[in-house]
């Protein structure tokens, strides 16, 4: 399958000011397709899947820099997969794991001679009617295809321009590499979102409604880890689980952000569905945690509009909003010995 025959495959939106296309493809040629497992015993079947997801990332690599990309791996056996990567070279987040849902798609970062290299590994169940064009299903696997490969590009815009070499991208001490940590998933997710929402439109309010959700469930979250924290005093214990909430609501922020700004962007196109996602994006910033959209929507344009890398003070408009969001906590942090300290004073029963 050519990606170029189906009118809704059309080129993938480019990230902010870099949105040319690339004369040549740019496909690592040693690259491979790589099929784990297969819902039925037909070879030949699976092997032409292999083909056709070949010829898909090759016509896209002429929109997106997949020079870096060693492999797409499809497996009936997700987590073998990913964890089959040496853990000690990724430098990619776990796979999603939680109330909200489980993650079956994602791009590993890996080193080889000191350059980033990625695999795409994706659940064969997830991506199995990419190649049936027309067919249920069909534009779903295209979008999560299709997003796992922006975070390929992606990727490879940082370590091609980041000022000194990919190495040199150190945050200022322990504090900021905490936080940015927690808020990079937003900028990330918004821009693979953002840039490959065309293939489904309509996804973005499915992201929505599990952003919505984190919004209406993150401040009792806290809340319960803080109460159980006033009783064992350990930071140690409270931290990750902040941590993990607060990073898991910026992903999700990523998500519903970047597709609903893309269907906003083309709203001389589609103006009634670019309408819709307006008034659900209004509904969202009405719940308590809702100025969150404003403010983190603000905050990824720097990212997503750069020609080029000029260092990781990029991050500070996030790192502003997250630690904005721990002060409504009760929570206030600074660098201490090469790390983060967290303070979180009692000044009455109310903190409870």
């Amino acid at each position: 399958m050519d990606c170029a025959d189906d009118k809704t495959n059309e080129a993938p939106e480019g990230n902010g000011d870099r949105s040319e296309d690339l004369a040549q493809p740019t496909l690592n040629p040693k690259f491979t397709v790589n099929i784990r497992g297969w819902d039925s015993d037909n070879a030949e079947e699976a092997s032409e899947f292999a083909r056709q997801i070949g010829a898909t990332t090759l016509d896209l690599s002429r929109h997106l820099d997949l020079s870096r990309l060693e492999s797409v791996v499809v497996a009936t056996d997700y987590h073998e997969a990913v964890s089959s990567f040496d853990a000690t070279d990724q430098l990619s987040a776990q796979p999603t794991s939680n109330e909200y849902g489980q993650g079956a798609a994602m791009a590993r970062h890996i080193i080889r001679d000191d350059e980033f290299w990625s695999v795409v590994i994706i659940w064969t169940p997830l991506v199995r009617q990419m190649a049936n064009v027309g067919q249920e299903g069909h534009k779903s696997a295209l979008h999560i295809f299709v997003h796992e490969l922006v975070h390929v590009d992606d990727l490879r815009f940082f370590s091609r321009t980041y000022p000194g070499g990919w190495r040199a991208a150190k945050p200022r001490d322990g504090r900021d590499s905490q936080l940015q940590g927690i808020v990079n998933p937003c900028q990330s997710e918004y821009s693979a979102q953002r840039r490959s929402a065309w293939a489904d439109p309509e996804h973005g309010f499915e992201l929505l409604e599990m952003l919505g959700k984190a919004l209406k469930d993150v401040d009792s979250q806290i809340r319960n880890a803080r109460f159980e924290y006033r009783f064992h005093g350990n930071m140690e214990v409270l931290w990750p689980i902040v941590s993990a909430r607060l990073t898991f609501l910026f992903q999700c922020l990523g998500y519903g952000l970047g597709h609903a700004d893309w269907a906003i962007g083309e709203k001389a196109e589609n103006p009634g569905l670019a309408v819709k996602y307006e008034e659900v994006l209004s509904d969202l910033a009405k719940l308590p945690s809702g100025w969150l959209l404003k403010a983190c929507r603000e905050a990824v344009q720097p990212f997503y509009t750069m020609k080029e890398w000029t260092g990781l003070e990029v991050y500070d408009p996030l790192i502003e909003v997250v630690e904005k969001l721990l002060n409504q906590y009760g929570m206030y942090t600074s660098p201490q010995d090469g790390g983060i300290f967290v303070s979180m004073p009692y000044t009455g029963f109310h903190d409870l």
